[in-house]
């Protein structure tokens, strides 16, 4: 049977790891469990649940800081920072709400998100979660404390780890105390719809708007028969896949760039334009993924070059037959396939042809068994970081296998 670890306290989450660290039983580290199936699966039989370790620990709007636990509801930080007219520009979106049904808005937890370095639409002009992450308190592998950052970002010399915990899955550490950088909401937002069925032609599209002088903070392209699941009448009436490009900030200055935008793609296609609350609804959509949400099918990120997203995406849906949908200007792009084949080998060729890299987000268990969740390292690059988890945790007690098949045959991936 399943032992679960609840501390409540920073010094209780030491006691917990010092006691695996010494009868040596693996910890499989846990929010709310709600990206418990983004990844292999744990060899673990004590579960470290974090979710009682909450609070925000301090919250400064004029000076764009917030300071609050590791197991503290996104949920209750959205709603925090919206009392002050602020918000995370990286845009984090529902992210569980890809994994399974019924899961509730921005559900999950501060740690699990910086844990798995996940970013919104807005990461194209913002950057990623780690980004805006000033600093971070846990405990290693080896049961001692450690910290980065404090409450601003600076320029410093030595080795960043905040950058190194945003994204490791929980395998060098536990964080319990997360200092995040916030931005103040921009005063008008709107996005340029443009009618598109052609994926090439789409992030051609894409690649022109993000060059142009119009400061686009978001791009994406969404299929036809997807559109009708972003549940906005507007976007369906247009009839088409949309190429969707959004600006912010001053209303005279959006309203000049949404017409430039307009009149530099009027070769495209039609074009109608989103205004405020349909605007923000529209990109929630697209951060949570809408149309490919709710635990249906196996589902793909591919990232890449920008430039090349149209072809990738183009020859990824020529040759699985699966589903399509781009964000970050074509730098993301998600595959959703219908059957039971995950067609690994198919979509991680196709991703090394183009430099990008393939990541299976969704599938049944026996499935991530077989096929490597993430994407493969090369050899110099998998003796760093074995180097570095060795050093962290000696004993292979945090979350072990968790991102193992990061290391895989595949070394030319």
């Amino acid at each position: 049977m399943t032992e679960v670890i609840s501390p409540t306290t920073p010094e209780q989450l030491r006691e917990a790891i010092s006691w695996a660290l010494g009868s040596k039983n693996p910890l499989e580290i846990i929010g709310s469990g709600s990206k418990k199936t983004y990844g292999h699966a744990v060899a673990a039989d004590h579960v470290l649940d974090l979710s009682k370790l909450t609070g925000v620990m301090f919250y400064e709007p004029e000076e764009l800081v917030v300071s609050v636990r590791a197991g503290t509801s996104l949920a209750e930080i959205h709603a925090l920072l919206r009392d002050k007219n602020q918000q995370f520009h990286f845009e984090p979106g529902n992210f569980p709400g890809l994994l399974a049904d019924g899961v509730t808005d921005h559900a999950g937890t501060i740690g699990g998100l910086i844990a798995s370095n996940l970013s919104g639409p807005r990461r194209i002009k913002v950057g990623a979660a780690r980004d805006h992450l000033l600093g971070f308190e846990a405990i290693s592998g080896r049961a001692e404390d450690f910290k980065s950052g404090g409450r601003v970002m600076k320029n410093v010399t030595g080795f960043d780890l905040s950058k190194l915990m945003a994204g490791s899955f929980g395998t060098l550490g536990v964080m319990h105390t997360i200092t995040m950088k916030v931005m103040p909401r921009d005063e008008k937002t709107r996005t340029v719809l443009i009618a598109c069925d052609d994926m090439q032609i789409a992030g051609s599209a894409m690649t022109r708007a993000l060059g142009s002088e119009n400061e686009v903070s978001a791009a994406a392209w969404i299929a036809r028969e997807q559109v009708v699941k972003l549940g906005l009448d507007i976007v369906i009436g247009i009839g088409t896949g949309i190429v969707a490009l959004r600006v912010e900030g001053p209303a005279p200055s959006v309203a000049w760039r949404c017409e430039a935008l307009r009149k530099l793609l009027a070769d495209i296609g039609a074009s109608e334009e989103l205004h405020s609350a349909n605007s923000n609804a529209f990109w929630q959509a697209v951060a949570d993924v809408a149309p490919f949400a709710g635990g249906i099918g196996l589902l793909w990120r591919v990232s890449g070059p920008p430039a090349s997203g149209g072809a990738i995406a183009a020859k990824l849906a020529d040759e699985t037959g699966g589903k399509i949908m781009m964000d970050w200007a074509g730098a993301q792009i998600w595959l959703q396939l219908a059957g039971g084949d995950a067609m690994a080998d198919k979509v991680r060729d196709i991703a090394v042809s183009y430099d990008a890299r393939a990541v299976l987000v969704r599938a049944p268990e026996d499935i991530r068994n077989q096929v490597p969740v993430f994407h493969a390292e090369d050899a110099a690059l998998a003796r760093i970081n074995a180097r570095i988890r060795e050093n962290f945790d000696p004993e292979g007690i945090l979350n072990p296998g968790r991102i193992g098949h990061m290391i895989a045959k595949r070394g030319n991936a």
